[in-house]
């Protein structure tokens, strides 16, 4: 039995980056195979919302893109290892309040034991932009419209997946472990 998550992310929202951590801390908590899958999102909407959020308007307008293939790239080198430098990015921007920089970039790829080469050349490379493309596509196919979406595929009960919209850590956790 495999179960399958998918958590639809807008990389520079906070409740995105608090839900990874939930879904992080069940995929570590439950004893069965786990496939985890952070998808970004980048809409008109989580574009207005960046342009009206106080601490992060004053920012380049390209910064949600430019996370999300920083995130790809990552990924790259491993789902899990695009996953912890994603989350270490945003608790910098986010909860650190710190700028987005090349060198902060490369000092949290680093961190994260990613080959710093190989990234700085997949970071705005075509099959990242072709990655974040096929995210967009999967979101559509699935119907999700916002961030912090969740799908799941439990392949024991069924071959159909559940979409959750909000969710703490006790509902989904109580769901997983089924």
């Amino acid at each position: 039995m495999v179960l399958e998550i998918y958590l639809f992310v807008d990389p520079l929202n906070r409740h995105c980056y608090d839900a990874e951590k939930t879904i992080e801390r069940i995929s570590q908590k439950l004893n069965k195979q786990i496939s985890v899958r952070f998808v970004s999102m980048l809409n008109i909407q989580i574009l207005r919302d960046f342009s009206l959020n106080q601490k992060l308007s004053h920012l380049d307008h390209n910064l949600p893109y430019d996370t999300i293939l920083d995130f790809k790239a990552a990924s790259f080198q491993g789902k899990k290892f695009g996953r912890h430098f994603l989350m270490d990015l945003q608790k910098e921007l986010l909860v650190n309040e710190e700028p987005y920089t090349d060198e902060l970039v490369y000092k949290l790829a680093e961190r994260n034991g990613l080959d710093l080469d190989m990234f700085k050349e997949d970071r705005r490379s075509q099959l990242a932009e072709k990655m974040f493309r096929s995210d967009q596509r999967v979101a559509h196919e699935m119907n999700v419209q916002t961030p912090l979406t969740t799908v799941l595929f439990n392949s024991a009960v069924d071959k159909s997946g559940i979409l959750i919209k909000d969710f703490d850590y006790n509902s989904l956790f109580g769901f997983c472990a089924k």
